[in-house]
């Protein structure tokens, strides 16, 4: 195997976090990382270290690294700073928004539209499909004019994919069963903040993109208390 640069190592070992290949909790020896990666330690405590930067990884004196721990209560914090940066931004980048805008709203509705909506089955497959979502959701707000308010909300994005994996495909036994997790994935939901964003419809945008937060805090909230429940594990 090819040595990974440092810039292809950190996306790598994100990458990894996200997807699941290193579960919550779980830790990051520099040794297995090393062989994993084909990489020495330097280039390997540099990744995490940012990658601690971006609250995927904790740092613990004399134990090294690990993948940082999920609970409902971190979800919960999570999902307000994103309602509350979105609707922000929703009003913001309707204002500002171009036609080179609306063109990469409807350039990445169409890509999602043509991706699987696979909520069980082969990992790329759902790796194919949340690119394709949080790329719409990216292009929805890209005429917001501040790189920091789209990178932070980048961040919220990338934290809640975590919970996406872990209590979604994780467990779907334990998933609610009154059609709210089709209502996260539906197509007809991205539909409607296509419409909603490119009608120029901030109060509607707003509410729609609450819709959808709430509805995925919904989900992670009913499945990450009944693992909780199951493992005897407090979730609050």
């Amino acid at each position: 195997m090819r040595s990974l640069n440092e810039a292809t190592l950190y996306d790598a070992l994100r990458r990894d976090i996200l997807n699941g290949v290193f579960a919550p909790g779980d830790p990051l020896r520099l040794s297995g990382l090393s062989q994993r990666y084909n990489v020495s330690a330097t280039p390997l405590r540099e990744a995490l270290s940012r990658l601690e930067e971006k609250r995927l990884v904790v740092a613990h004196r004399n134990r090294g690294w690990q993948v940082a721990p999920i609970s409902l209560a971190e979800l919960e914090d999570i999902a307000a700073a994103r309602l509350g940066l979105e609707e922000m931004m929703t009003a913001e980048a309707i204002d500002h928004g171009d036609l080179e805008w609306e063109a990469g709203i409807v350039a990445s509705f169409h890509r999602l539209s043509q991706t699987d909506m696979a909520l069980t089955g082969d990992a790329s497959d759902r790796l194919a499909w949340r690119d394709a979502h949080d790329a719409f959701h990216h292009a929805l707000l890209a005429s917001v004019r501040s790189r920091r308010l789209r990178q932070t909300y980048g961040d919220l994005i990338e934290e809640m994919q975590r919970y996406h994996d872990v209590t979604i495909y994780a467990a779907r036994p334990v998933l609610p069963e009154d059609g709210t997790l089709n209502a996260v994935h539906s197509l007809d939901a991205h539909a409607g903040l296509r419409d909603a964003f490119l009608g120029r419809d901030t109060a509607r945008a707003q509410k729609l993109m609450r819709d959808h937060v709430n509805n995925t805090l919904v989900v992670y909230r009913s499945a990450t208390r009944k693992q909780d429940t199951k493992t005897g594990a407090n979730a609050t």
